[in-house]
């Protein structure tokens, strides 16, 4: 008994590194999806900013208390807005923003597509 409670003990300790990087790899995804309100262009993750990194320390206490990327995410939206997301959800006018371009190049496809087939009847 007491051997195969220290083998177990022995596993534990083994899968704690585990752990400690399941945590770190999720502070990092959600800070990666969180932009800094003092940097330009920058992300939580990327900035060294005394903000990014309270902000970063906020995330490892959520993650640490076993809240899920959704809930921190939203506790950032409820502070700053959905301003603060890297890439903000596709509603509204961001929706127009991200149908544009391929709406466009639609367009400009066709136009082309007709100007080649005009000129190939011009050139018979």
């Amino acid at each position: 008994m007491k051997v195969s409670l220290i083998k177990i003990l022995m596993l534990l300790l083994l899968a704690l590194p585990l752990i400690d990087s399941n945590a770190t790899n999720k502070i990092y995804d959600i800070s990666n999806e969180l932009m800094c309100p003092v940097c330009q262009g920058q992300t939580v993750a990327e900035s060294n900013s005394k903000l990014a990194l309270s902000m970063r320390e906020v995330i490892k206490i959520k993650v640490s208390n076993g809240e899920s990327k959704k809930e921190i995410l939203d506790y950032f939206i409820g502070q700053y807005g959905e301003t603060i997301l890297a890439k903000p959800p596709i509603k509204g006018f961001s929706l127009l923003l991200w149908l544009t371009p391929p709406i466009i190049l639609i367009i400009t496809i066709i136009i082309w597509i007709r100007l080649v087939k005009k000129n190939k009847e011009i050139i018979k």
